[in-house]
């Protein structure tokens, strides 16, 4: 595993790039190690190198991070959807048309749920006007979900409208493996990682 500045350097990059990359496409998505630091494996960093390599010839970044996702293992979904009261729904059939019947049961059953409860709270969060994207990308390894939409997430919001409502981001904390929440002027994105099984 290798941390984001050594990525950075090994790449000719600035670690600003590799977060604005990973917040904009979501191709490549670190782990994240016990301090919330961004770390990258072997083949995230291959996966850089093909990105790196595409737009130093000429191609838009995000043009080179689809060509660079078709190629990526595992099975990869990216979805824009309405933000509604019927989003929740959408993203729990997402998921099932990204898994099969192999999938186990329980791994299925938690990605949905962590779904469609990120889901609900982008739109109960969010203005109402702009789309959720939703990427799903799953693996031997597990899944990783990448939830963007909504406002900039403010606490003291967050905290007025749990007084009243559910316990999404705790269901997602009980569940994932890793998660992790950024937002800023351009809204908010979530994404979660769980293991299989």
């Amino acid at each position: 595993m290798l941390e984001i500045g050594a990525v950075a350097r090994e790449l000719g990059v600035s670690p600003n790039t590799l977060r604005t990359w990973e917040r904009r496409y979501g191709v490549v998505v670190p782990h994240r190690g016990d301090q919330g630091q961004r770390l990258y494996d072997l083949d995230q960093v291959g996966l850089l190198r093909r990105v790196l390599a595409l737009t130093r010839s000429g191609a838009r970044a995000q043009s080179a991070h689809r060509a660079v996702a078709t190629d990526a293992p595992g099975r990869r979904l990216l979805l824009r959807i309405p933000s509604s009261n019927e989003a929740p729904l959408h993203a729990r059939h997402a998921v099932d048309e990204l898994l099969d019947s192999s999938t186990d049961p329980r791994f299925a059953f938690n990605l949905r749920l962590v779904a469609s409860e990120l889901v609900s709270n982008a739109v109960k969060y969010g203005s109402g006007h702009e789309p959720i994207e939703i990427e799903l990308v799953v693996s031997a390894d597990g899944g990783r979900l990448r939830v963007a939409g909504g406002d900039r997430l403010r606490v003291t919001r967050l905290r007025r409208k749990r007084q009243s409502a559910g316990r999404g981001l705790e269901i997602v904390d009980a569940l994932a493996d890793r998660w992790t929440i950024e937002t800023g002027p351009r809204g908010t994105t979530v994404t979660v990682e769980l293991a299989p099984g």
